[in-house]
């Protein structure tokens, strides 16, 4: 047989390989520049590059998982990639469709091969949209009941669950398939209904249209269930190690997280071996309008004997006004007037409650402050940074999530003027690496309490640093990127940046994938067709 003949043959795999193989290429071609990662440490408070004094180091194990590590690190929690599969999906779709109808991909293997995956994913459909369905009864109830009060401090649990049970059955129900299809004695039970026969064209056209949204809607949910169990998987974070080791007064430490007690991917217990594993020794658990998260990794730490300090704090939350505020110091729960429920807890204004904070001995800070123009003049809204100020902030984020350009410039400018403290918090949602800490020095390091804490910060004289993953920037257009297609531009800002050890697990993370379709495709070859129809009663 010539090669051509086999190619023509064999138009799947010539595909696939063709893919695999330019893949590789580029792979190889990185692993050969052997590259050297490229992070940044930049200190936003005294505006300076502190990369000499840093650096960021993968545990072997993480080497192991990086393929998936920063899949899910990319997609993290926004879900706009969606809008690409909602744009490319329906040409996929449509061309294939068409393709059949022209006379090609007519192969009877390949047609089962398509009535399984049809299966599978009807059955995704089924399960992860009852899923869904359940968990917004749940969040409904829950707000009728205490109004959103309810849903900031709830809903994340009951969306776990759910999910991560979706997609086990979802692998049970594909496990099952394929031992069924492999079993001599085992039928995969496709029935072909024995009612009327559809002559009408318009019930046909009917029913095309709903098996079609079906399929679309079964590897949409079943692509967004992938994406929470990957998110909310702790894989191994970099490692934040000092290239000169602190000294005994020093301390590595972030004042903003979340964990599944708001709207967080990693439980507290898994957010403070998160915490431990890059090297930070003091954290604040900031959920949203409740203290939760903070109670339970404070009870962690001491379960185990942990060398970590949690932090008690609370992110409250007005989505009305768009502001964000930390406290710290006060073991109490308190939210903003929207979330007002009988029987909950105090609800304040902002005013006010920055005025209750400080009047207690606590302390509170404003988080990615909104410095869009404000309609009487100048910056901020609803509340000018002068008022923020003589309301009694003691100060604000001048970094974010690793973003320090911008608003923050100002903002910066704004606390050193006005003897505010500066300062800064990862906000981290999901599993991915630490972006922003504190390196502070206490003049007492025993004494690491919230007031000894705060007291130094407020000296500015700490760095509020954020961490630049993927220097080599090459930018999409923002609308693009907002129509999901960031993760493009993230992941070749991220190859481009690799090094060789990120490299070789990429190709032998690929190369086992090519390797293991290409047993399957052969395997299906060689498999008598007759057999496999035998098994669709």
């Amino acid at each position: 047989m010539s090669i051509k003949s086999l190619i023509m043959k064999n138009k799947w795999f010539t595909i696939i390989t063709i893919g695999f193989l330019v893949c590789f290429t580029i792979l190889l071609t990185l692993l050969l520049l052997d590259n050297v990662r490229q992070v940044t440490f930049y200190d936003a408070l005294g505006k300076v590059d502190v990369s000499a004094n840093y650096s960021s180091v993968f545990p072997v194990f993480r080497y192991v998982l990086e393929p998936f590590a920063i899949i899910a690190f990319i997609l993290e929690m926004e879900f706009t990639w969606m809008f690409v599969f909602f744009m490319i999906y329906p040409i996929i779709r449509i061309f294939f469709v068409f393709a059949r109808k022209m006379g090609k991909f007519k192969s009877r293997k390949l047609g089962l091969t398509l009535r399984i995956m049809r299966d599978i994913i009807e059955f995704s459909f089924k399960v992860l949209v009852s899923a869904v369905l359940i968990v917004l009864v749940i969040i409904l109830i829950g707000y009728f009941i205490q109004g959103f009060f309810f849903v900031s401090r709830y809903f994340m649990i009951p969306v776990q669950i759910a999910v991560h049970s979706s997609i086990i059955l979802i692998v049970i129900k594909t496990c099952y398939i394929m031992i069924k299809l492999v079993h001599p004695n085992l039928t995969l039970s496709y029935t072909r209904s024995k009612g009327k026969k559809q002559s009408s064209k318009r019930l046909k056209g009917i029913s095309t249209i709903k098996r079609e949204i079906v399929y679309f809607m079964g590897i949409g949910v079943l692509l967004l269930g992938l994406n929470v169990v990957l998110i909310s998987t702790p894989f191994p974070p970099h490692k934040i190690v000092p290239d000169i080791p602190l000294a005994d007064d020093e301390f590595l430490i972030d004042l903003h997280v979340h964990t599944v007690f708001s709207d967080g991917w990693l439980t507290p217990e898994e957010r403070v071996l998160w915490y431990i594993d890059q090297g930070i020794s003091i954290a604040a658990f900031s959920d949203h309008d409740n203290l939760r998260g903070a109670h339970v990794a404070r009870e962690f730490v001491n379960d185990y004997n942990l060398d970590f300090l949690v932090l008690t704090a609370e992110e409250w939350t007005d989505h009305e006004n768009d502001i964000h505020m930390n406290y710290y110091g006060i073991d109490e729960e308190i939210v903003p007037l929207e979330s007002y429920t009988p029987g909950g807890p105090l609800a304040m204004n902002a005013s006010d409650l920055i005025k209750y904070i400080k009047s207690n001995g606590g302390y509170i800070t404003v988080n990615h402050y909104n410095f869009d123009p404000n309609p009487n003049g100048g910056n901020g809204v609803p509340y000018s940074l002068e008022q923020l100020r003589d309301w009694g902030v003691d100060g604000f984020e001048i970094v974010n999530g690793g973003s320090y350009q911008g608003k923050y410039i100002p903002i910066r400018e704004f606390c050193l003027n006005n003897s505010l403290t500066c300062t800064g918090g990862s906000d981290i949602h999901t599993n991915e690496d630490l972006n922003t800490f504190i390196k502070l020095r206490l003049v007492d390091p025993t004494n690491k309490s919230i007031d000894n804490i705060f007291q130094t910060l407020r000296n500015n004289t700490h760095e509020v640093v954020a961490i630049e993953f993927f220097p080599r920037k090459i930018h999409l257009d923002d609308d693009l990127n907002d129509l999901g297609f960031y993760i493009f531009d993230e992941f070749i800002n991220y190859m481009i940046n690799i090094n060789a050890f990120q490299a070789i697990s990429w190709i032998t993370w690929s190369s086992g994938a090519y390797l293991l379709f290409s047993l399957i495709y052969w395997r299906l070859k060689k498999i008598n067709i007759t057999s496999i129809r035998k098994k669709f009663t």
